[in-house]
């Protein structure tokens, strides 16, 4: 059993996170932002605990919240993990156009996808850019092993068991329930620090890929 500490408890992938860790016997902690979301969390399983951490004085516009949560907070918990002794492992599950430039690997579609989704929602992209480059550095100047998951656009469809990671297309979709399911696998693995990996659904089982990526200590990190 490992203990974890889920951020953006209430998030979709962040509750499947929590149900599939404490199935399997894990004690997680869930961190909140509204006392209301307690039931919420509590109901996922016995042994997942809430915990309320709400910004002080939180601004409301869209574009503000989100660079406080997406990447001022993001930042101060990279911190704060990296400088707690009891923490060995920070994964951060980000999005795959989090990059300043579009991926070497990718072809005219995935650009496109990058291009739209820079164009229509710039803050976030800018925020979750931002704190990837921070996790990127602590994780190089630190003992923390660093996981970056960057999933393409999300689905709540139902699991499949198929994706593709490591250096994948961008265009395309993956369930929050796949991307929970390689999250769990990843922490649960002896995965190294400095693993990039990008995520789409794909033809490949989930424990195929993760082993893979694993063994081969595979990065997207650019």
């Amino acid at each position: 059993m490992v203990n974890v500490l889920v951020l953006g408890g209430h998030g979709k992938i962040a509750r499947a996170i929590s149900r599939i860790l404490a199935q399997k016997g894990h004690q997680i902690t869930s961190v909140i932002r509204d006392p209301s979301q307690s039931s919420v969390v509590e109901s996922l399983y016995g042994n997942v605990t809430p915990l309320v951490s709400s910004l002080e004085n939180p601004p409301h516009p869209a574009f503000k919240m989100t660079k406080a949560v997406d990447e001022i907070a993001a930042k101060k918990y990279i911190d704060a993990a990296a400088e707690a002794p009891s923490v060995d492992t920070f994964l951060m599950v980000s999005a795959s156009v989090a990059r300043r430039a579009p991926a070497s690997w990718w072809g005219e579609s995935d650009v496109e996808t990058y291009k739209d989704l820079w164009d229509t929602v710039e803050a976030y992209c800018e925020a979750k850019t931002v704190a990837d480059e921070h996790l990127y550095e602590v994780g190089t100047e630190s003992a923390i092993m660093d996981i970056c998951l960057r999933p393409g656009r999300l689905s709540d469809d139902p699991a499949t068991g198929l994706v593709s990671l490591g250096r994948c297309k961008a265009a395309g979709e993956v369930t929050r329930e796949d991307v929970a399911d390689v999250a769990v696998r990843l922490l649960e693995s002896d995965a190294v620090g400095g693993l990039w990996i990008d995520m789409i659904g794909g033809d490949k089982k989930v424990e195929e890929e993760v082993a893979r990526v694993i063994r081969d200590k595979f990065t997207a990190k650019e």
